[in-house]
């Protein structure tokens, strides 16, 4: 399948993969929404404590043997080994998928971690994907907003496009009065309610129709940040449902204001409806829309029907702008994440040239694992310690020779 023609397949299948807690919760609120029916919604996390939580159909506990379900701890790097473990599975899950859309939260272990091997299987297999990710609170601290911002530079060189939302857009709209739990449930459904706009988006055949190209061009694998905006109104809410749609979204807990859109170097903006949405109805809120818009966005519309949105209609908005330090990434494949249990392959090409191996560092005695545990003396040799370094052997390490 090529990118840029997928939304004219039939069989056309998208993949949605909630990772760890935030994207668990994130595809969880996905699953309850009936327009959603269609996607094939899987959530994966190494912590069965939050997957019994769920009411996704499709749930799954990764690395269940080392793990024990008890979670990455935060921690990216068991992360990361979680999944390397889990690859085999991945590829099969993505059987038979057109189109990968991952969501999660980075700055933490199972989202930032899984998220970098599940672009590196979709790559491998030719799988186009999106990441659809949010990144800390400021006031999580800087260690966090250091994981995140790593992940982003692992996954980027991999996956096709890339949006990443700063939590802190929460601080922007919302009262200061706001519970807690609530600002995140309302944060959980943006994110839900934009990854099923983007969805119906790319599959549609309607009269405003995007491709993957549009997407890919606007992102451009430049690091960047994200906004974004949904609102929802139905017949009952009156004659202008769109309007009121429109100012919903305006007012969207993740899209930190109007200000987003005069910022934004590109913008996406898709009109969801059934088969009572006019042609009329649909151009007058596109052109009320673009008054916010910065007239020099890359600016991508689209239109999506489905019998679901019955009486109803979505406004969909995400907003991008450019982190101006950073040019785009060149189109080449990222380095491959291997299996841990896989031994380095040696190459087969013969090179014409003499190559030495580079000495090893062993001047530095270290007893590893070791070094806190009762020495084991003998004849007065500490034997915890290598022998090469315990008797100061210096190496022959040879030249390969043609």
């Amino acid at each position: 399948m090529i990118p840029g023609t997928m939304n004219q397949n039939a069989n056309f299948k998208i993949t949605v993969i909630g990772l760890g807690k935030a994207g668990v919760m994130f595809t969880d609120h996905l699953a309850s929404f009936p327009e959603a029916s269609w996607l094939n919604i899987i959530a994966i996390d190494t912590d069965a404590t939050t997957l019994a939580q769920c009411n996704v159909r499709q749930k799954i506990l990764a690395d269940r043997e080392w793990r024990g379900g008890q979670g990455c701890g935060g921690s990216a790097t068991n992360g990361l080994h979680s999944f390397a473990r889990f690859r085999e599975a991945i590829a099969r899950i993505l059987q038979g998928t057109s189109l990968l859309i991952v969501t999660g939260g980075l700055g933490r272990g199972t989202g930032t971690g899984g998220a970098r091997v599940f672009a590196s299987v979709a790559k491998q297999h030719n799988i186009p994907s999106i990441f659809v990710m949010t990144s800390p609170f400021t006031l999580e601290g800087h260690s966090k907003r250091t994981v995140a911002q790593e992940g982003i530079d692992e996954i980027l060189p991999a996956t096709d496009a890339l949006f990443c939302l700063p939590l802190d857009l929460l601080f922007s709209l919302l009262p200061a009065e706001t519970p807690v739990a609530e600002a995140y449930r309302l944060a959980d459904i943006e994110m839900a309610r934009t990854i099923l706009g983007m969805a119906e988006l790319l599959r549609s055949n309607d009269f405003l129709s995007a491709d993957f190209s549009d997407f890919k061009v606007a992102l451009n694998k430049r690091k960047s940040v994200c906004s974004i905006g949904v609102g929802v109104a139905g017949t009952a809410d009156g004659l202008n449902r769109s309007h009121i749609a429109l100012e919903r979204m305006t007012q969207s807990a993740l899209l930190g204001g109007v200000n987003s859109f005069r910022d934004a170097d590109a913008i996406f903006a898709i009109i969801s409806g059934g088969g009572d949405l006019t042609i009329g109805e649909m151009k007058k809120t596109l052109e009320a829309a673009s008054q916010f818009f910065n007239s020099k966005a890359a600016i991508v519309t689209g239109t999506s029907m489905s019998p679901a949105y019955e009486d109803r209609v979505q406004v969909t908005a995400v907003t991008i702008k450019y982190d101006k330090n950073e040019s785009p990434l060149p189109e080449s494949p990222p380095p491959p994440i291997p299996s841990l249990f896989e031994a380095p392959r040696k190459s087969r090409k013969k090179s014409n040239s003499k190559k030495e191996q580079a000495e090893l560092p062993l001047q530095n005695i270290s007893k590893g694992i070791f070094e806190f545990a009762t020495p084991s003396i003998v004849n007065g040799e500490d034997l915890d310690i290598p022998t090469c370094q315990r008797r100061l052997i210096n190496i022959d390490i040879g030249v390969e020779q043609r």
